[in-house]
């Protein structure tokens, strides 16, 4: 009964893995490899059994932020004694090979539990004393065979976007009787099960690639970039040429996997330079439009920008007067201010996010308005201003700008001459956002000083 129970759990988990294979969730394809150490402890026809140590290497592939795939091969020991160090009737040597896939219980963060299932092959053998004897079964113990089912789950934490911790705990069940022959008087039934614990490192080919999950706004783009744009007031073309030669490279894999999908290209790999090629093409749509929208914003501004900017240095009421911003309509502000602070009309910008804090403090992108103030101070090269800002952002308990905020007060204690208080954003930001975009540049950043 327990390897029928067994078996549909089994079945269950398998066809939950590849369940999505052509979706999105194949965009990751992070490999790693690792090692575990640990120990089993038997639990068949025998009495008293004791710990054995075992060690094993394996590769992991993750299909997606749910599901990965594991495949081990191992060396361990089962017997009534502890460890290698303590007495025992009998020991036995086995290799294990498995194939096993899983389930991560969260999507993001450092800790990522986990559960999973799988099948393998166990070769084992008993000691020099013990190879003559003939089994409950009539087997001759020099060693053979046996398939095994198992199930468990554990956890995994990252200690950087490419090194994680991992520790985990299953239970297996062979389908043979004959690994414990201690009590050679006792006629058992019983299949051999045993309780295998393990931990261990993962080392990943490849950093994280996901997302944060931040809110996408409306013509915006990352704020480094955005500084930078305005500042310089042109189009980069680097970006959008090399994702269209990316594009063209994978577009040619593809016409090439028709010709010679015999022999160089798996299917797994078409499918994944398939899943590539529309990412691509969803991201360069979304940026072509993006540009033609800011381009045509520049077009309109580009006259009344000196204008502005002169009439704006009255500030307060002669400010309110030549900005025309409804505040009513919370979305219709907040592009508008987004607009001017692309146009480098930064106090104007400043005006129009103050005036929606003002009547719309509990709205959604409240923090993201005190996010853009902050910028356009350090547009006008007020950082002492930029940094109060920053700071407020940080404050609020649910954004989707703290990251941002935290690169943000870096540069700005830079240009105001603390590194000290600089290090310790680029460390915090660091720390609490391992899977931020912005982690890379922090961490430059604070080599750097």
């Amino acid at each position: 009964m327990k390897k029928i129970i067994f078996l549909i759990l089994f079945i269950c988990l398998t066809s939950f893995t590849f369940s999505d294979v052509n979706g999105q969730m194949l965009s990751s394809g992070r490999r790693g490899i690792g090692i575990n150490i640990g120990s089993q402890i038997m639990n068949g026809d025998a009495g008293y059994v004791g710990f054995g140590g075992a060690f094993e290497g394996y590769v992991k592939y993750v299909l997606n932020p749910r599901i990965f795939a594991v495949g081990t091969l191992g060396y361990g020991e089962l017997s009534d004694g502890t460890l290698v160090f303590g007495e025992s009737s009998y020991s036995t040597d086995m290799i294990h090979l498995d194939l096993k896939g899983g389930f991560n219980l969260l999507q993001s963060g450092r800790f990522q539990p986990y559960g999973y299932g799988g099948f393998g092959a166990i070769w084992f053998r008993l000691n020099e004393e013990q190879r003559g004897y003939t089994g409950l079964n009539g087997h001759y113990f020099g060693g053979y065979f046996t398939p095994a089912v198992f199930f468990g789950g554990g956890f995994e934490y990252k200690i950087s976007p490419k090194l994680s911790f991992v520790a985990n705990a299953d239970y297996r069940v062979t389908f043979s009787d004959d690994i414990d022959p201690t009590n050679h008087n006792i006629d058992g039934d019983a299949n051999d099960h045993y309780l295998s614990l393990r931990s261990g490192v993962t080392l990943y080919m490849e950093p994280e690639r996901f997302g944060t999950g931040k809110e996408i706004e409306v013509a915006e783009k990352t704020p480094i970039e955005e500084l930078d744009f305005a500042e310089s007031g042109g189009f980069g073309e680097a970006g959008e040429a090399g994702s269209e030669d990316e594009l063209s490279a994978l577009i040619e894999g593809i016409d090439q996997y028709g010709e010679k999908s015999e022999s160089d290209f798996a299917m797994g790999e078409y499918i994944q330079l398939k899943s590539r090629v529309d990412n691509l093409n969803d991201a360069i749509s979304q940026k072509e439009l993006e540009i033609e929208e800011l381009k045509s914003q520049l077009e309109n501004r580009k006259d009344r920008i000196s204008e502005l900017e002169t009439s704006l240095s009255g500030r307060s009421g002669a400010l309110a007067s030549s900005i025309n911003a409804d505040v009513s309509d919370f979305t219709a502000s907040y592009e508008q201010a987004l607009e001017n602070f692309y146009s480098r009309e930064f106090d104007a910008a400043i005006y129009i996010f103050n005036m929606l804090l003002e009547t719309s403090p509990n709205h959604k992108l409240a923090s993201n308005c005190q996010y853009w103030i902050g910028e356009c101070y350090f547009g006008k090269n007020e950082y002492t201003n930029a940094i109060e800002a920053f700071e407020k952002v940080l404050a609020y308990e649910q954004s989707f700008k703290k990251d941002d905020a935290l690169i943000m007060l870096g540069r700005s204690y830079i240009k105001t001459g603390d590194v000290q208080l600089a290090a310790q954003m680029f460390d915090e930001l660091m720390n609490s956002y391992p899977d931020s975009e912005y982690y890379e540049k922090a961490q430059r950043y604070a080599s750097s000083m």
